[in-house]
């Protein structure tokens, strides 16, 4: 078991198991529950000599560029080791009894601090199992929080007047909201996924996207949706992204969205910033070849309402973990509270620390915070500032080789000189060959290699690829397994042959 500790870990190739091993392990795999089991030493030897060995290396190789996968940094396994291990159920707040509510209270702190944002001002936090649940919160919170003021205008009391009391349809109706609308320029799946689970629909998930930058608002169209809802009695959720999922851009004016959203009243700003939030590690003032660039793409988070974050991207820790911020944290605890004589904490002195079942969406919860809390403990805000900037370099390197290609054309097109094109990249990468018969294999001809592994999408209509990098084992060099010039053989090879 050894080979799959980072410690020995040697990026493994090809990345992804082989025909054989996914046969073997499927025709290995139990058909049913044994009458006997095979025992601990049995189903060792199973899992190791079968199972295993048909799982990619997604999270274990620097190379595995498809869907913003990170890894797990050697502190934060050790912390999910130790998760199983002591197996808490962080659920009430008991701090005479355990001490991991208080240490996932103070982990959602540390999370601010690292991003730079006032604990004073985001209140209301939780982890959650990915983005999708972050989003869902940031949804949820949302609708209650733009109801909330008109039913108490309509006579309810403080405390009644709360979808989470009376249902969504009942809320509207004695509101007198005829409806809500999600606004969003290129929205990840998960946003309207979100929209579905929290009773708003899919269908009002609607795209106000700039036509020559889609990740940004076209904010004609995005007030004239404002004016049109409030006309027709409809209040609006505006969903920004940090950054969109092919190209990793982020929206760059939410100042002025929150001045328009001021202007019309009923709106509130959610940033789904799953991997986007990172930016914020680095600040404006590290200077020019620190990052400051970078730092001010997320600068204008703070005019949002609520943010969801995922923690096994680029903060490297095991899945499933993510991360909920929003200002109102009684609007999250209206929403999410858990009432039974039988969950009730008993009054305690100390730092008030609202049990967890109030304030996330499960009850009996995984200690999640313990690999967060050790992977910040180890490296601190100056060793996250590495590794994203790390990532940050070694996407750059691969964006260069792609720029520099006659077969292949860096995405999306663009003005501007070499250094400007690659300057805009966070850490996707999204490119296509130039041939558009070439264009449609060209993933499959770059994970046939099995050095490397990105995942196919598309861009103004055509095929494209996605390279995404996530995982901490990325070097900034050209040389050695982990190093960019991996990638760089696999694109000239496959470019060869285009």
């Amino acid at each position: 078991m050894e080979t799959y500790l980072p410690s020995t870990h040697s990026c493994r190739e090809p990345i992804l198991p082989n025909a054989q091993e996914l046969d073997t392990a499927a025709d290995r795999l139990l058909e049913e529950l044994p009458r006997e089991g095979v025992g601990l030493t049995g189903v060792t030897h199973h899992l190791t000599k079968h199972v295993l060995p048909a799982c990619n290396d997604s999270s274990l190789s620097p190379h595995y560029y498809g869907f913003v996968t990170g890894g797990a940094t050697p502190a934060a396994l050790m912390g999910d080791m130790l998760a199983t291990i002591v197996d808490q159920n962080v659920q009430v707040h008991l701090p005479e009894e355990t001490i991991c509510t208080t240490l996932e209270s103070r982990t959602l702190e540390m999370l601010l601090d690292l991003f730079h944002l006032p604990r004073e001002t985001w209140k209301g936090r939780s982890f959650t199992t990915g983005c999708t649940a972050s989003n869902i919160l940031g949804l949820a919170c949302a609708r209650e929080a733009l109801l909330r003021d008109k039913l108490v205008f309509a006579g309810y009391g403080f405390a009644d007047a709360s979808i989470a009391e009376l249902g969504f349809l009942e809320a509207c109706l004695q509101s007198g909201v005829k409806g809500m609308q999600v606004l969003a320029a290129m929205p990840h799946s998960s946003v309207t996924k979100a929209a579905a689970v929290v009773g708003i629909g899919r269908q009002q998930v609607k795209s106000v996207s700039l036509a020559e930058a889609p990740w940004e608002f076209d904010m004609y169209q995005l007030e004239a949706a404002l004016d049109d809802g409030v006309r027709r009695g409809i209040v609006s959720i505006i969903v920004a992204g940090y950054g969109e999922v092919n190209t990793g851009r982020f929206v760059s004016n939410l100042r002025d969205i929150r001045s328009l959203v001021n202007r019309y009243g009923s709106a509130w700003i959610h940033v789904d910033a799953a991997f986007g939030i990172f930016a914020r590690v680095f600040s404006k003032l590290d200077g020019a070849h620190s990052m400051a660039d970078v730092a001010g793409w997320a600068e204008q988070i703070g005019y949002a309402d609520s943010i969801a974050g995922d923690g096994h991207k680029l903060l490297n820790v095991p899945y499933d973990c993510g991360f909920f911020f929003t200002r109102t944290a009684n609007i999250l605890e209206q929403n999410l509270v858990n009432v039974a004589p039988y969950l009730a904490a008993p009054p305690i002195s100390g730092p008030p620390i609202p049990s967890p079942l109030n304030i996330h969406l499960e009850n009996s919860r995984r200690f999640r915070a313990l690999p967060v809390y050790a992977t910040l403990g180890a490296y601190g805000a100056a060793g996250y500032k590495d590794l994203v900037k790390r990532l940050i370099l070694h996407a750059r390197e691969i964006a260069r080789v792609v720029y520099r290609h006659p077969a292949y054309e860096l995405l999306p097109v663009e003005d501007g000189t070499e250094e400007e094109c690659i300057s805009r990249v966070f850490m996707v990468v999204l490119f296509r060959a130039r041939d558009p018969w070439q264009n449609q294999l060209l993933r499959e001809r770059i994970n046939a290699t099995g050095r490397m592994y990105v995942s196919a999408t598309v861009w103004d209509g055509k095929p494209a690829v996605r390279c995404a990098v996530g995982n901490w084992r990325v070097s900034t060099d050209k040389k050695g397994t982990d190093g960019w010039g991996v990638v760089e053989e696999v694109l000239q090879q496959v470019g060869g042959m285009l």
